[in-house]
């Protein structure tokens, strides 16, 4: 367990240093990517002209923002240093770091889109339809891949 813990908490401060924190240039260019497709994504779940770039157009005067702290990089660096240090095949890690960032991607596209029919029928729904709903989402879709991640393990593997 404290090998687990050690190297989770090395793992997500290495994975937020290079991927997400600006101190690295990679991080920019990853983070932008990340926002781009999840606002292209999220633009496929939206009535037609109502994303403009990075920006849902609730009104003349509201609008939501997609900036990279709701790209769902977040919740998969969480998910990924979880994987890493959890002590399983280099071949199962792969194979569940694709998945879970499928899963996390699309987890967080239908976020946004739920935050955006909250907002459109109430604009003080936002607060809890983002703050609490939306991350309790992700912190949940989190929590279960990893149960699954480790209860999909080979029993070989667990000797």
């Amino acid at each position: 367990m404290k090998t687990f813990l050690l190297t989770y908490w090395i793992g997500i401060a290495l994975l937020f240093g290079l991927f997400y924190w600006d101190i690295s240039p990679l991080s920019f260019n990853i983070n932008n990517q990340q926002t781009n497709f999840t606002s292209f994504l999220t633009s496929l779940s939206l009535p037609e002209g109502m994303m403009k770039e990075h920006r849902i157009i609730i009104n003349n005067h509201y609008a939501l923002v997609i900036e990279k702290a709701c790209n769902g990089m977040i919740p998969y660096l969480f998910f990924l240093a979880s994987i890493i240090a959890f002590p399983s095949t280099i071949v199962h890690k792969l194979k569940w770091a694709l998945m879970g960032y499928l899963f996390i991607l699309a987890m967080n596209v239908f976020r946004i889109w739920f935050v955006t029919q909250l907002v459109l029928q109430e604009r003080n729904n936002f607060s809890l339809a983002h703050d609490y709903l939306g991350n309790a989402l992700l912190i949940v879709t989190g929590l279960l891949l990893f149960t699954w991640f480790v209860k999909s393990r080979k029993k070989q593997e667990t000797s």
